[in-house]
């Protein structure tokens, strides 16, 4: 794609550019700082490098009055990621794969990317499959970010404990999430709802905790239905 030299090249390009900021008029240079958080914005939303450092270092930048820096690190981060060939060589997965490996449903999976839960992931369209790639980051409502790699390798590890090398049954499926439901019921003394459901002030644990177990709630909910539904067309 491009060679080390090349890529040299575009990033020098990239600070040469940033770097006729510094003549703008004072009229036009108070509006950079406005350009500049629209693109550290459009950064967030697309990125799938969860660039938390650098949109950090961008609003340090700002603060310190400095938009032709903060500038200077958006554009080296955007020529760093285009000429870097192993940033696009990932791994995409099926929205029914990614439903597997955070224990929900693929309509849950679609209700997420329509919300917007995973950075960089956009709305297919109608009737064309989504397809997610492993370094998209889900957002959880607490805040916690998890990777669609790091809920493969969970999922992988579990299936591997378990000894499984087909897909569970519906039926099994949902007496491992009763399972893992009793767990944090023992663990937080209660059910989900007058628990952990029922406070705001969570810390970081019990915030991933809660997370995943209003997860599993909504995944045997799902399954009870479908297990409802296969039984009434079997009658």
């Amino acid at each position: 794609m491009f060679d080390l030299a090349e890529k040299e090249m575009a990033i020098a390009e990239a600070i040469t550019l940033s770097d006729l900021v510094k003549d703008l008029p004072e009229q036009e240079s108070s509006k950079m700082p406005l350009f500049v958080m629209a693109l550290a914005n459009y950064i967030e939303k697309t990125s799938f490098h969860n660039p938390g450092t650098l949109l950090q270092e961008v609003h340090n930048c700002l603060t310190e009055k400095n938009p032709h820096r903060a500038l200077q690190r958006l554009f080296v981060h955007m020529v760093t990621v285009g000429t870097t060939e192993d940033a696009l060589n990932v791994r995409l997965y099926s929205t029914g794969e990614v439903a597997r490996f955070f224990g929900v449903s693929v309509a849950t999976v679609n209700n997420w990317i329509n919300q917007g839960r995973f950075q960089g992931v956009e709305k297919g369209e109608r009737f064309k499959q989504v397809r997610i790639p492993e370094i998209a980051v889900y957002v959880a409502p607490t805040g916690v970010q998890t990777t669609v790699a790091e809920a493969a390798e969970i999922y992988g590890r579990e299936q591997d404990r378990l000894g499984r090398s087909e897909p569970m049954t519906e039926s099994e499926e949902l007496a491992e999430l009763v399972n893992a439901v009793v767990h944090f019921e023992k663990k937080y003394g209660g059910p989900y709802e007058t628990t952990l459901g029922s406070r705001s002030d969570l810390t970081y644990e019990q915030s991933r905790d809660s997370a995943q177990w209003a997860g599993l709630l909504k995944s045997m909910e799902h399954i009870f239905f479908s297990l409802v539904a296969s039984k009434k067309m079997e009658e």
